[in-house]
């Protein structure tokens, strides 16, 4: 079974593995990117480490609208915000850590809007960094 995340990003240039990076390090969290990942381009597994250990998760960037069309109800907390990056891992605990790491800090980095559809969770970039903080110290690691 996998699992999978939503940031919802504005029409602005993705940013870069090395300002996705420096946001991750703002945040505290203890995952490093492939320093060498396309953003715009990429699709599929895409390594990390978390806390040492080697791990990934899968990201992909489509179109907002690709999203919205299964759960409309997101279209006015989306926004203006026409792009969104997914997140999928299976149930390894440090893919997950890594993939809610990142992602929370993708969110904050380029103000983006966070849905986890298994529960229907909605956050804002800062309510984001915070839940997940919170959300990793149960994890047994």
């Amino acid at each position: 079974m996998s699992i999978e995340l939503h940031i919802f990003l504005p029409e602005s240039p993705v940013p870069t593995t090395k300002a996705w990076q420096d946001a991750i390090d703002a945040a505290a969290f203890p995952v490093v990117l492939n320093a060498d990942t396309d953003l715009p381009s990429h699709r599929g597994f895409l390594p990390a480490e978390y806390n040492g250990k080697k791990t990934g998760f899968e990201f992909y960037l489509d179109a907002a609208s690709d999203i919205i069309a299964t759960y409309p109800h997101l279209a006015v907390k989306a926004g203006p915000r026409t792009r969104c990056a997914t997140f999928r891992w299976g149930g390894d605990l440090l893919e997950m850590c890594a993939a809610l790491s990142a992602a929370a800090s993708l969110a904050k980095l380029t103000n983006g809007l966070y849905f986890y559809p298994d529960d229907d969770i909605i956050y804002e970039a800062d309510e984001a960094l915070i839940a997940t903080r919170n959300d990793l110290k149960s994890v047994p690691l």
